[in-house]
């Protein structure tokens, strides 16, 4: 719940951002003026792909968490509609307070009002959909700091990502619900630690027929999604390093991508304002990208996010007027 704690954190992790971005941009000698033109001279094309696959991976984001949603709360179902919008307003709400208060705030918040879900369950299903945002770029990370510290060559660490990956549907093949029912121990054991929370009494239960959570094709399946959301997060960069004609060879753009997103998981600012764009900085001058390049190109990933999300929530909102004002329409005699 949004609490005054939660708004003075936001606002103070928020300002906290926006000093490190002005450090950044005093110390790499780059104007806002200058970003802002390099905003506007875009490739336009690129910039447009960059946008699509943008909101094609919330588009994924959102059915990934209707699937678990579903699951969990079979009795319970919303339009996917409904997923998509709660996930792209947290997708925005997160560039301006910490992501457990943008997005899983967002998230649990709208299970509760709209009454899918207990408050125990929608704690654990939202908490859940997000592991497996981090499983992903968890896998990835060995073989891409090894890459970028030069330990490996491209081909190697490719190699290890395919291996990886692979490596990973046979183990959930095998072992899905020790891994699952692990996991979903772990989410609860956090859940308790929390004060002021029931324990066992709250303790949500979990189905473990063939087509639940636990199930080992249910699990394949949002597995695979995973994969294929991350990779089209990926790609999304690459266009942007296109669209922004940046000097920045494209497989260090894919290899730094989960290093990077990685240090959300301790991230003390919106989105991890500032300290992304630090991040940016520090492993692409492993590439010999100037800094003021490296700065730009972060900019540009956080500039063309936020323009997606609104795009679609711009849609949503037209949507919703012309479905209002269709109320109103007097209908023909027939």
């Amino acid at each position: 719940m949004l609490t005054k704690k939660n708004v003075i954190s936001s606002i103070l992790s928020l300002g906290l951002g926006f000093f490190l971005i002005w450090l950044i941009l005093r110390f790499t000698n780059v104007d806002v003026e200058e970003v802002v033109n390099t905003f506007y001279s875009l490739n336009p094309l690129y910039a447009g792909l960059a946008i699509t696959a943008l909101i094609v991976h919330t588009f994924l984001s959102a059915y990934k968490w209707g699937l678990v949603t579903q699951k969990l709360t079979p009795e319970s179902k919303q339009p996917l509609k409904f997923y998509f919008f709660y996930t792209t307003l947290g997708s925005l709400t997160m560039q301006f307070m910490p992501q457990y208060l943008g997005m899983v705030m967002v998230q649990n918040l709208a299970l509760r009002v709209h009454k899918v879900s207990s408050i125990s369950k929608g704690f654990l299903l939202v908490v859940y959909d997000q592991f497996f945002n981090f499983l992903i770029p968890f896998l990835l990370f060995p073989a891409a700091i090894l890459f970028v510290l030069k330990y490996i060559s491209l081909s190697v660490a490719v190699w290890m990502w395919i291996a990886t990956i692979i490596a990973v549907h046979f183990a959930i093949n095998r072992w899905h619900r020790r891994l699952i029912t692990f996991v979903i121990k772990a989410l609860t054991w956090v859940k308790k630690l929390k004060p002021g929370k029931a324990k066992a009494a709250n303790q949500p239960a979990v189905e473990t027929e063939k087509d639940s959570v636990l199930g080992k094709d249910f699990t394949l399946y949002l597995y695979w999604i995973s994969v294929v959301r991350y990779i089209v997060w990926i790609v999304r960069g690459i266009f942007i390093a296109i669209a922004g004609g940046f000097k920045i060879k494209l497989w260090a753009v894919a290899f730094v991508s989960p290093i990077v997103q990685l240090a959300m998981l301790l991230s003390f600012t919106p989105a991890n304002l500032g300290l992304m764009e630090f991040s940016w900085i520090g492993l692409l001058r492993l590439f010999d990208v100037p800094d003021a390049m490296a700065v730009q190109f972060s900019l540009m990933q956080r500039f063309l996010y936020i323009v997606a999300v609104v795009i679609v929530l711009a849609v949503f909102a037209v949507v919703a007027l012309v479905e209002r004002f269709a109320l109103f329409t007097p209908k023909e005699n027939q």
